[in-house]
């Protein structure tokens, strides 16, 4: 039998395949994004008024290029946890899955690093924004994380989804 997800109203098949497109979307955006601001820095780098930017601008572009291979290796496993979805294989939603285990730690280690040090520069609001704003994206992927893993419990259990 099926489980549900998102509050009952589809089941966690569903919900995977939903996650999986929203995934390819975002991963689509974010290497179009970060594309055009790596071409912007190396084409126009007299545009950015950031001090540090001018001073190191092979920083930001080498920031800019490492989040492009990271969005690109985001949009193949999201495609392949849409094809898993579809072919009821769990092999393929795994890299995903696993992926996005590491992505939560990272990010929530992240989130509280900048937070902390933006406060201890003085800022204290902001850091506490972002530690919350921060906190609402790593609970949102943690429950599509959910979602998939309770999908892949149901194909190694054989139940039809």
């Amino acid at each position: 039998m099926s489980q549900t997800c998102c509050c009952g109203c589809c089941t966690v098949g569903q919900g995977t395949l939903t996650i999986g497109i929203l995934n390819i979307i975002g991963g689509v955006f974010s290497i179009a994004q970060n594309s055009i601001a790596v071409h912007l820095m190396i084409n126009n780098p007299d545009e950015f008024k950031d001090p540090d930017f001018q001073q190191h601008p092979s920083r930001y572009i080498t920031i800019g290029c490492i989040q492009i291979f990271m969005a690109i290796v985001f949009f193949i496993l999201a495609c392949l946890m849409v094809h898993g979805y579809r072919m009821r294989n769990h092999r393929l939603i795994m890299p995903w899955l696993i992926w996005s285990y590491v992505s939560l730690v990272i990010g929530a280690v992240g989130i509280v690093v900048v937070s902390i040090m933006i406060a201890i520069a003085g800022q204290i609001g902001v850091g506490f924004a972002i530690l919350a704003m921060g906190g609402l994206i790593l609970a949102v992927q943690t429950y599509f994380v959910l979602v998939v893993k309770r999908f892949v419990d149901e194909l190694k259990g054989g139940a039809i989804c």
